[in-house]
C-alpha cells in the first residue's frame, strides 16, 4: 500500500509537469519542477521492509488469508522505522485477529497498543475497539467502564463522538435521566475546550426535554448553541433546531420561529454557491409550517416556503415548498401567485409527486402526459382541509 501511494504521488507530479508544459506557462513550469523536487524530500521514509510487509498483509487480508495477514503485520511492526508506522501495523494486526474471531487475542492486542504509547495516533481507536470487543464478547459492564475511561482520556478524538452518545444513552437507560444529568454536570468542567464539551451540553438539554423540564431544556440548548457558534460547533444547528421544537411544546410559537431564524441568519456565501448546512432547508420549511399551522399567518407562511426554493433549490424539500407556496397563495385568493408556483413546479421539478396536481392548483397549468394527481395530495386543496400534513422535517430529531 505504501508503494502504491508513492507511485500515485509520482504520477501526480508527472501530470503536473505535463500540464504546465502544454500551456507553456514558464512560471507554472518552474513551480511544478520545484514541487517535484520538494516532495520526495518531504515524503516520509517508511523503509522497504515495512512497506513490503504492509503490502503483503493488505493483500493477504483482501484474499481472506487472515492468519498470514496477522503475521505480515507483526513483521511490519518489528521492521518499522517510525513509531507511527509501528502503531499502524499493530492496529492492523489487532483488527485482523478480530476478523478471525480470536476475541481474547484481539483484545490483548488492542490493549497492548493503547498502553504502548497512550498519546500515539492509534491509541484512542485501540482503546475504543478494546472496549467494544469486551461489550460484545465479554463482560458488558466492564466494557462500558472501558468506554467511560477512553472518553475521559480522549475527549477530542473522532471515535469519542459516537461512543459518548451511546454511553450516555445506556447510562440513562440503566440509571435514569436525573442520574444522567448529574454525570454530565460532573463531567463538564473537565471537558471544557474539548470536542466533547458541546455534545455534553446538548445531551443535557435533551435529557431535560425528555424529563418534561421544557424551560430548562430550552435554556440549555440555547447555551449549547451560543457557547459554540458557527463555524466552531458541530451541534450548533441541531441545538437550535431542537430548541425550536421545545419552544413549540411550551406554546411559544414566536420563540420557536426565532430559534430557527437564529440558525439561518449565519449563511456564508461563496462564489458559485454557499457553505450550505444540512439543517437549513428543513429549518426554513419548518418556519413556514409554524406560520401556517400555529399562527394562521398564510402570507408569512408563503414567504417562508418561497425562500426554501429560492435559497435551497437543490434540496429534496424544494418541490414540497413550491407546492405549499401555491397552496398558501390559493388560501390568500392570489390566483396568479398560485399559478406561478404551479408552473415553476412543472418547469423545475418534473419528477415531483406534485406535478400531476398542478392543474388542480391552477387551471391554466398543465401536467405532463401520464402524470395523475394522487388523492392524498388532492385533499390538500379542499377548503375543508385546515392545512397540509407537516413534512417529516417537523418531527423532533432523534440522536
Amino acid at each position: 500500500m505504501a508503494l502504491l501511494v508513492r507511485d500515485a504521488l509520482l504520477v501526480r507530479d508527472a501530470l503536473l509537469v505535463r500540464d504546465a508544459l502544454l500551456v507553456r506557462d514558464a512560471p507554472l513550469v518552474r513551480y511544478a519542477l520545484l514541487v517535484c523536487l520538494a516532495l520526495p524530500a518531504c515524503a516520509p521514509h517508511h523503509g522497504e521492509a515495512w512497506s513490503r510487509a504492509i503490502d503483503a498483509g493488505a493483500s493477504a487480508f483482501s484474499d481472506g488469508r487472515y492468519a498470514d495477514a496477522a503475521e505480515y503485520y507483526r513483521e511490519a511492526a518489528a521492521a518499522a522505522l517510525r513509531v507511527k508506522d509501528r502503531d499502524e501495523a499493530l492496529f492492523l494486526e489487532a483488527r485482523t485477529l478480530a476478523r478471525m474471531e480470536r476475541w481474547d487475542d484481539a483484545r490483548r492486542a488492542y490493549a497492548a497498543l493503547a498502553a504502548l504509547k497512550p498519546a500515539g495516533p492509534r491509541a484512542p481507536r485501540a482503546a475504543f475497539e478494546e472496549a467494544r470487543l469486551v461489550i460484545e464478547h465479554g463482560d458488558e459492564t466492564e466494557g462500558w467502564a472501558l468506554i467511560e475511561r477512553a472518553i475521559e482520556r480522549y475527549p477530542s478524538h473522532g471515535s469519542t463522538r459516537l461512543a459518548l452518545t451511546h454511553f450516555l444513552a445506556v447510562f440513562a437507560e440503566h440509571r435514569g435521566e436525573a442520574a444522567l444529568r448529574e454525570r454530565i454536570t460532573s463531567w463538564l468542567p473537565r471537558f471544557v475546550g474539548t470536542d466533547s464539551e458541546q455534545r455534553l451540553e446538548y445531551e443535557l438539554g435533551r435529557s431535560l426535554e425528555r424529563s418534561g423540564e421544557l424551560a430548562a431544556a430550552h435554556a440549555a440548548l440555547l447555551h449549547a448553541a451560543r457557547r459554540h457558534p458557527y463555524p466552531k460547533g458541530s451541534l450548533t444547528d441541531d441545538a437550535l433546531f431542537v430548541a425550536s421544537h421545545v419552544a413549540e411544546r411550551m406554546g411559544d410559537v414566536k420563540l420557536a420561529i426565532l430559534d430557527l431564524e437564529e440558525m439561518l441568519v449565519v449563511r456564508e456565501i461563496a462564489t458559485g454557491g454557499s457553505y450550505e448546512r444540512p439543517r437549513f432547508p428543513a429549518a426554513r420549511m419548518r418556519i413556514g409550517e409554524l406560520f401556517r399551522d400555529k399562527s394562521g399567518d398564510f402570507r408569512a407562511a408563503r414567504d417562508a416556503f418561497r425562500a426554501v426554493g429560492r435559497l435551497h433549490e437543490t434540496s429534496i424539500l424544494a418541490d414540497d415548498a413550491a407546492w405549499q407556496e401555491g397552496l398558501m397563495a390559493r388560501r390568500l385568493g392570489d390566483g396568479p401567485g398560485a399559478c406561478e408556483a404551479a408552473e415553476r413546479l412543472v418547469a423545475t421539478f418534473t419528477s415531483s409527486r406534485y406535478v400531476g396536481c398542478v392543474s388542480e392548483l391552477c387551471p391554466s397549468a398543465r401536467a405532463p402526459a401520464g402524470r395523475e394527481c394522487a388523492d392524498y395530495i388532492r385533499r390538500e386543496l379542499s377548503p375543508e382541509t385546515p392545512s397540509a400534513e407537516p413534512t417529516s422535517t417537523s418531527s423532533t430529531p432523534s440522536e
